[in-house]
């Protein structure tokens, strides 16, 4: 499994062999856009949905018929002709019909509707062949054929749903009742009994390029050919929910469904989901319509959304990304992070706000600025990474101390009433009573009740944030490995690093191997010492993840400083205590101690242990301790994760999945509220993390949360309801590793 391992001290020249590179082909980039009428919720319910000559969306809905010009909905019809419409088709002339509460209507060559006056009934579903148009309602069916209207009312149920014509221009009607089959108004067949079709409640029906006629309704999708039903799709198969309310074929072959859990999509061998208001204003899929451009026109419960397509690389989707992150995701003094929305969705207005894990996630910024630089020789790159660098050097100098660093920093202008961006702090200093205390101890005995987490700076300027995590020590050493080897040039720059790195080495060891705070007791979780690791049973699930982090961290400050004072120390936690020999197993595999923050602590700590030790024993130990952390997360194809593995030596990565991962993640950052719990496709279990309900199969990254890479991404709901905008740093870091060993090619034009 493994392969060519770089333990040299020059990076630069560690590139794996054996992974062929995938072309940075253009690719077709998914993303929406949201149509709101205005007026009321009923205008918004839209039933149906059809595009004209012009390519202008029409649609039925409870408030009446609207059509959209210049980018907003005008109402069709007014007055007493005003009511709910049922139906919009489109006809091969280009005019759309549309079924009311009064009757038919249709656009006009100038754009706008005319009635057709022999029709006043009302009209639930219309279909156009050629020339012929047949209309149906619970009173009946209305046929044309380029001359005079036909009324009939035949032994077919009331309650219409589509017209399908096949093709001797016999019709097929889904209903309330099952499935008819009609010609020259009589029923020649009539399905309805489980055998032969899964339900008599049918919504919809259309007949495929290849002739086959579809038909769904409320447990599922039928196929038939020839009148005999040839396959049948439901949960069981992949169809993500079994109420369906509509079957729309696109240009491309691609079978569009209307369901009552987001658009699903079937091209032939698997199914896909767009859901959530990543994709739609509701759920509740209702038509689907498609314009000349490829773009799917969806009515929904909650207006009409527009899934649209646009030709992109990597390269540019990784430029649109960082343009992204620096217009709304760096604050002062250059710390990177998700970003707050004063209205859910809204990207109008946003806030920066403090986050626990600030000083990690900017270390990860920090790192894939550094592989830009490292891939492009670009000094943008390396501009921004020494910003970077120097605002982890604040974290430390700020707090005043000889090492300690601190979680992150907050203007002190986020405290004034004038403040004109309004902010919450995370954990503000607060008090406990002796109630709250034990009520703390009982839950949790490694609870700590800081009072004071945030402290002012010595120049008054920030409030600076205590109770710093072994998570953001983690981040810092991964950062300062990175931008010394791929930044850093000059003999001052790389000294700066040394002495950064040596401070907080020092602080740690000088502590015990605990991380001190302001009140002289370790932080809550940053705790590597061996008494606690291998003595105290609370420690346990911590005992190995934390001591590949205090290997890696004396391993980065000695390949740095070149003093054997961490050598020693280190020699003395692998001799004397085995931390060589947890680092062979460290990821815990009892799902009530695993997370996916750990699988994240691993992939920052591994690296400097891989690269920079060359004891074969030791080296051993940590290819051990590699492939059995990668076993946990290789099959969910996690571009970072898997990157990180091969440029340490394990070829077996499924390099093409994870270039379709990052084509497939979405260009929009919020983080809606995503939830798999309504699909019935998926099983709804309580692995591989004992922890809220997940997945039993791992959706692609189109149909889950945007991700943080200690996120579990099994969960069946994720998300804060659009809340907040993610940085991106998920996706680039590993796109930017990518491209520096060459699992990605570069574009022809290189940046």
């Amino acid at each position: 499994m493994f392969g060519t391992i770089c333990a040299t001290t020059i990076l630069s020249s560690c590139i794996i062999g054996g992974i062929p590179a995938v072309p940075d082909t253009p690719f077709q980039q998914e993303y929406r856009e949201f149509y709101t009428v205005l007026g009321s919720s009923e205008a918004n319910s839209v039933r149906a949905i059809a595009i004209d000559a012009q390519q202008r969306p029409w649609i039925a809905t409870d408030a009446g018929i609207f059509r959209f010009d210049n980018s907003e909905w005008s109402l069709a019809i007014d007055g007493y002709y005003r009511g709910p419409a049922f139906a919009a088709t489109s006809a091969p002339d280009g005019s759309v019909w549309i079924g009311a509460w009064n009757g038919l209507y249709r656009t006009t060559d100038s754009g706008w509707l005319e009635r057709v006056p022999e029709i006043t009934d009302p009209i639930a579903t219309v279909g156009v062949s050629g020339e012929l148009v047949v209309a149906m309602g619970p009173r009946g069916m209305w046929h044309n054929r380029g001359g005079a209207w036909n009324h009939v009312h035949g032994a077919w149920a009331d309650s219409p749903r589509a017209v399908v014509f096949d093709h001797d221009e016999s019709l097929w009607v889904p209903t309330g009742h099952g499935l008819f089959h009609i010609r020259e108004d009589q029923v020649i067949g009539h399905l309805r009994d489980f055998d032969v079709i899964r339900s008599g409640e049918l919504s919809t029906a259309t007949i495929a390029p290849d002739g086959a006629l579809w038909v769904g309704g409320n447990n599922g999708i039928d196929v038939y050919r020839d009148g005999a039903r040839i396959a049948s799709h439901t949960p069981q198969n992949g169809l993500p929910h079994p109420f369906v309310h509509s079957l729309d074929f696109a240009p491309d072959g691609t079978l569009w469904v209307g369901t009552g859990a987001g658009a699903a999509r079937f091209d032939g061998t698997a199914w896909t989901l767009r859901h959530s208001r990543r994709w739609l204003s509701s759920d509740d899929v209702r038509d689907v319509a498609f314009d000349n451009q490829g773009t799917a026109w969806l009515a929904t419960a909650n207006g009409v959304c527009a899934i649209k397509q646009r030709t992109m690389t990597l390269a540019e989707k990784a430029a649109y990304f960082e343009d992204v992150l620096h217009k709304r995701h760096v604050r002062d003094p250059w710390l990177v992070e998700k970003c707050r929305l004063k209205t859910p969705g809204d990207l109008t207005v946003t806030y920066t706000e403090d986050d626990d894990n600030d000083g990690q996630y900017t270390n990860m910024y920090l790192a894939m600025e550094a592989f830009r630089y490292a891939a492009t020789k670009n000094p943008e790159a390396r501009d921004r990474a020494q910003k970077a660098f120097e605002a982890m050097a604040f974290l430390q100098t700020v707090t005043d101390t000889s090492g300690f660093v601190a979680r992150t920093v907050a203007p002190i202008a986020w405290t004034r009433p004038d403040n004109l961006n309004p902010h919450r702090f995370h954990d503000p200093n607060r008090s406990y009573s002796p109630q709250q205390r034990a009520e703390a101890l009982v839950q949790d005995p490694r609870y700590k009740p800081v009072e004071i987490r945030w402290h002012p700076s010595k120049d008054g300027q920030y409030l600076w944030k205590g109770d710093t995590s072994s998570d953001e020590i983690t981040g810092h050493f991964y950062g300062y490995f990175h931008y010394y080897m791929f930044v850093a040039q000059t003999q001052e720059e790389k000294q700066q690093v040394r002495d950064l790195c040596r401070r907080v080495m020092d602080y740690i060891i000088d502590g015990g191997y605990v991380l001190r705070d302001t009140d002289g007791e370790h932080t809550r979780w940053g705790v590597w010492s061996p008494e606690k690791l291998l003595h105290d049973p609370d420690w346990q699930a911590e005992r190995s993840v934390n001591a590949v982090e205090i290997l890696s961290y004396l391993k980065t400050t000695y390949h740095l400083t070149g003093d054997d004072k961490y050598q020693t120390e280190y020699r003395r936690l692998v001799d004397e205590f085995g931390y060589a020999e947890l680092a062979r197993s460290p990821k815990p595999t009892n799902p009530s101690e695993r997370t996916h923050i750990d699988s994240e602590l691993l992939a920052l700590a591994f690296p400097a242990l891989l690269m920079c030790e060359d004891d074969p024993e030791l080296l051993a130990a940590y290819k051990q301790g590699i492939r059995q952390w990668f076993g946990t997360v290789r099959h969910e194809y996690s571009p970072y994760y898997n990157f990180l593995s091969a440029s340490l030596g394990i070829e077996d990565i499924g390099v093409e999945e994870c270039v379709s991962f990052l084509r497939d993640a979405p260009l929009d950052l919020i983080r809606w509220r995503v939830g798999n719990t309504k699909r019935e496709d998926l099983e709804l279990v309580r692995e591989p993390e004992l922890e809220h309900l997940q997945t039993s199969a791992l959706p692609p990254p189109s149909e889950r949360g945007v991700m943080r890479w200690d996120n579990n991404p099994w969960s069946a709901v994720q998300g804060n309801g659009g809340r907040t905008e993610s940085s991106a740093v998920y996706w680039l870091l590993p796109y930017w590793m990518g491209r520096y060993y060459g699992y990605i090619e570069a574009p022809k034009n290189h940046e």
